[in-house]
């Protein structure tokens, strides 16, 4: 393959900064969509950076006449890290009250109204988009999402020219791969 055949067939590639992360929040016992949460972006949220989760197939080694067989084990789904800007209706507070629908602060436990079920779990799309058109090249769909982990937000009298943002760790049971 010379250059001006790889040029064709890469065409310009994918980009890492082409992508939308929707999704809905469990806060005050019911669902909050996106849509809700962030209107004027179409209901997606507003993040600096998210990923296209893994998914890992275990190993099963079964030794045999001095070899070993690798069987396939099973699969596993890692936490998923996304990073959020913060907004002025402060996306922060919605997540950490879906952090307190699942297990409450003061008292560490479950509220009656988290039933680790659809109902309270929910589900949350990542797409990879094309540069020319916005068309989308990949998505996933992450099944019952819930927060881990709501990240610190670091403030500090010396940044300048920063806005806000924070970590956010989803855990999920499995993900479809839709496109």
């Amino acid at each position: 393959m010379n250059l001006d055949a790889f040029r064709n067939v890469f065409r310009g590639g994918t980009r890492q900064n082409r992508f939308e992360i929707s999704g809905n929040l469990f806060v005050n016992d019911a669902p909050l969509p996106m849509s809700e949460l962030a209107p004027s972006n179409g209901g997606n949220l507003l993040v600096k950076a998210g990923q296209l989760p893994p998914s890992t197939l275990g190993i099963i080694p079964v030794p045999f006449r001095g070899r070993i067989a690798k069987i396939v084990g099973d699969r596993q789904y890692l936490e998923w890290p996304i990073v959020i800007y913060d907004t002025v209706d402060t996306v922060y507070r919605q997540f950490q009250a879906w952090s307190e629908s699942a297990n409450l602060h003061f008292e560490n436990s479950q509220p009656e109204s988290w039933t680790d079920t659809p109902g309270s779990l929910t589900e949350w799309t990542v797409k990879h988009l094309d540069l020319t058109d916005g068309s989308t090249l990949k998505e996933v769909v992450l099944k019952n999402c819930w927060p881990v982990e709501v990240g610190s937000i670091d403030l500090t009298y010396d940044a300048l020219d920063t806005v806000v943002e924070f970590p956010v760790t989803i855990a999920y049971d499995y993900f479809e791969v839709i496109s």
